[in-house]
């Protein structure tokens, strides 16, 4: 498993330059494109972490593919991650980028499991209530999960609030289960 903090030093960093240029929405569109091309095209990928392929090579590859889309700070940030060696960061900036943009936007990302998906009126009521009790703008998905049987699971970050009718059943049973026991 790659440490991920390594790469969220390395975004946090190409972000606050960024900011500091006045290029921050720039390098939004930058790293948008970057982890859309890393993500479709594995050869891409393979070429960039193989360790056999030099650091010019590498770099000749990276001015070619994302020369002209993208900023001259983009591709700086790239190169800078094959001087350093550091090319496997690249896996794990779709992951990492997002996170960080919504941390400085004070954004949550809230995943909704539900039976039956929630739209209109109640989605927006669900919506201002997380608002609310984060203090943050939190931006929401709803899965559908017939498994939950009911009610909703809701996951912000590593906090997880279960209101599952399932999740309720399985208590049931376990404190029947030691009643039964004592």
């Amino acid at each position: 498993m790659l440490d991920k903090s390594v790469a969220v030093t390395f975004v946090s960093a190409l972000l606050e330059v960024a900011a500091k240029k006045g290029q921050f929405e720039q390098i939004e569109k930058d790293l948008d494109l970057v982890c859309d091309v890393i993500t479709r095209h594995e050869d891409l990928k393979k070429i960039l972490l193989h360790p056999s392929v030099t650091q010019n090579d590498k770099k000749n590859v990276i001015k070619k593919v994302f020369g002209e889309p993208v900023s001259g700070l983009m591709r700086n940030f790239l190169n800078l991650l094959v001087d350093r060696r550091k090319e496997w960061v690249l896996e794990s900036i779709p992951d990492v980028y997002k996170k960080t943009i919504d941390e400085k936007k004070g954004v949550l990302r809230a995943r909704v499991q539900t039976v039956i998906p929630i739209t209109g009126d109640r989605l927006n009521n669900l919506k201002r209530r997380l608002d609310k009790i984060t203090g943050k703008t939190v931006e929401v998905e709803v899965v559908k999960d017939p498994q939950i049987l009911g009610g909703m699971v809701i996951r912000i970050g590593n906090k997880m609030i279960d209101g599952s009718v399932a999740s309720q059943l399985k208590n049931l049973k376990t404190r029947l289960l030691e009643l039964r026991m004592a």
